[in-house]
C-alpha cells in the first residue's frame, strides 16, 4: 500500500498507525478467496477450470475454456458470512468479542469461440477480500476492530487446443484494491486508513485428456506487487506513508475422473507462497523513521474432493469437503483483523438447465475452524490473549447463457 497525505507526523501517533496497519494488511489464507463459481463452490473447487459445467476456467485454467463451445456469459454472487469470535483477556482482564459480518463477492465471465480450437475468455472477479467489524467498544480495539479488503481483477486470456490430449491457455490480470482498516489507540484515538489502486499480474495452466473420461490440470497465478494511494488518519491528524504489500503466486493441480454416465469425481490441492511475507516495511513521507512489522507467515495449502451426479438432462446434484491450512504459524501473529487458523469445508450444489440456453447454479458451503488459533498479539503495553474460534457460511447463485 501507499498512503498519503501532507500534514507534519509524531513518532507516537505514527507508531499507532504502523500498529493499525499490521493487524489489518498482513494478508492471509482467509484474505485469499476462492469464491469465482457457484458450481465450482458446490463441490468446494474440486477439479476447478477442468469440469466444464460453466465459465470460471477463464480465472481458475485458461486451458480449461476449450471445453466450451460457441459464445456464453455468466454471472453469479457468493454471499458470505464469516463469524469470528475472541474470548481471552487483554492484560489480565477478560476480553470477548464477535467480528461478523455479510459479505458479497460477485463473478462475470465471458467466453467466445472465434475457431474450433481457439478461445477467448474474459473473467471478472474477486481474488481477495475480507470484512470484519467488532465494533469501535471491544475492549480490543487497540488491535484493530474494523477491516475491509475488496478486490476487482479483470483478466483477459485466451486457450487453444493443441490436439485430442492437449489444451494450453493464458492471460493477463488487471487488478484493483482497496483496503480499510480501524483501531483505537490505547483505546482511546481513533486510527483509520483508507488506500487503493491498480496493479497486474498473469496466469497460465495446461489440460490434459488422457482418456475420454479423464482429465488433469495445472495452473499458475501469479504474484501481484500492489502499491496503492489513499489517506491515513490518527484521531485528526493525517499522515503520509507508503508501504508495499504482494499477495502471493500459487500453483493447483486438479484431477476429474467420469465414472459412468451420471457420476464423477474431482480433486484440487492449491500451493499459494505465503510466505514471500515476512514482513510490511512503512515508510512515511516525511519527518519520520520507517516502521517494519513482522508477519512470519508461511505457505498455505487448499486439498479438495468433490462428486457430481448428473440426475437427468434438467438437474445436475454436486457435494464436496475441503481442507485449507493457514499461513500463520505463531500465536504472536494471529490478530483480531485476520484471527486466521485452519478450516474445513462442506458444500453442496445443484445445477438446472432451464432450457438449450440457460442454466441456474446454487451452492451452499459451511465453514469451521480447526487447528491452533491461539492469539499471543501485543500492541504496544497491550497483550491480547486468548483464542479465536471461527465458523461462516457461503451461499451461491449464478446464472449462465449460451448464445
Amino acid at each position: 500500500m501507499r498512503l498519503s497525505i501532507n500534514k507534519p507526523s509524531f513518532p507516537s501517533a505514527l507508531s499507532a498507525l504502523a500498529l493499525a496497519l499490521a493487524a489489518g494488511g498482513a494478508s492471509a489464507a482467509g484474505f485469499q478467496l476462492s469464491e469465482q463459481s457457484v458450481t465450482a463452490l458446490g463441490r468446494a473447487y474440486a477439479g476447478a477450470g477442468i469440469v466444464g459445467d460453466d465459465l470460471s476456467a477463464a480465472f481458475y485454467n485458461p486451458a480449461g475454456m476449450t471445453l466450451n463451445s460457441g459464445t456464453s456469459v455468466q454471472a453469479g454472487v457468493v454471499a458470505v458470512n464469516v463469524r469470528p469470535s475472541f474470548d481471552g483477556t487483554e492484560n489480565g482482564r477478560p476480553v470477548h468479542g464477535n467480528g461478523s459480518g455479510w459479505a458479497g463477492i460477485p463473478n462475470a465471465y465471458l467466453v467466445a469461440s472465434p475457431t474450433d480450437r481457439l478461445r477467448l475468455g474474459l473473467a471478472i472477479t474477486a481474488p481477495y477480500g475480507l470484512k470484519t467489524d467488532y465494533g469501535s467498544r471491544w475492549a480490543g480495539a487497540d488491535h484493530g476492530y474494523k477491516s475491509s479488503i475488496v478486490t476487482i481483477d479483470i483478466n483477459p486470456s485466451l486457450a487453444y487446443r493443441v490436439n485430442d490430449w492437449l489444451s494450453v491457455g493464458a492471460g493477463v490480470s488487471a487488478q484493483y484494491a482497496r483496503a480499510k482498516f480501524s483501531a483505537r489507540a490505547m483505546n482511546v484515538v481513533d486510527t483509520q486508513v483508507d488506500a487503493d489502486g491498480w496493479d497486474y499480474g498473469y496466469n497460465a495452466g495446461v489440460m490434459l485428456t488422457p482418456g475420454a473420461n479423464t482429465r488433469i490440470g495445472l495452473s499458475y497465478r501469479s504474484k501481484i506487487d500492489h502499491h496503492e494511494t489513499g489517506d491515513a488518519h490518527v484521531g485528526k491528524l493525517g499522515y503520509g506513508v507508503h508501504a508495499d504489500v504482494t499477495v502471493p503466486e500459487s500453483v493447483e493441480l486438479t484431477g476429474l475422473q467420469r465414472l459412468d454416465d451420471r457420476w464423477s469425481v474431482t480433486g484440487s490441492v492449491r500451493w499459494s507462497n505465503w510466505s514471500r511475507l515476512q514482513s510490511i516495511d512503512i515508510h512515511p513521507d516525511s519527518n519520520g523513521l520507517p516502521i517494519s512489522l513482522p508477519q512470519n507467515w508461511g505457505d498455505s495449502w487448499y486439498f479438495s474432493l468433490g462428486t457430481d451426479y448428473r440426475h437427468d438432462d434438467q438437474w445436475t446434484f454436486r457435494g464436496g469437503v475441503a481442507y485449507e491450512t493457514t499461513p500463520i504459524r505463531r500465536a504472536e501473529d494471529r490478530t483480531p483483523i485476520i484471527p486466521d487458523s485452519d478450516r474445513l469445508w462442506t458444500s453442496l450444489g445443484a445445477s438446472w438447465r432451464l432450457n438449450a440456453h440457460s442454466t441456474l447454479d446454487f451452492a451452499y458451503a459451511h465453514l469451521f475452524s480447526v487447528g491452533d488459533r491461539a492469539s499471543r498479539h501485543k500492541v504496544g503495553g497491550s497483550t491480547l490473549d486468548g483464542e479465536y474460534s471461527l465458523a461462516g457460511d457461503l451461499f451461491g447463485l449464478q446464472y449462465q447463457y449460451r448464445f
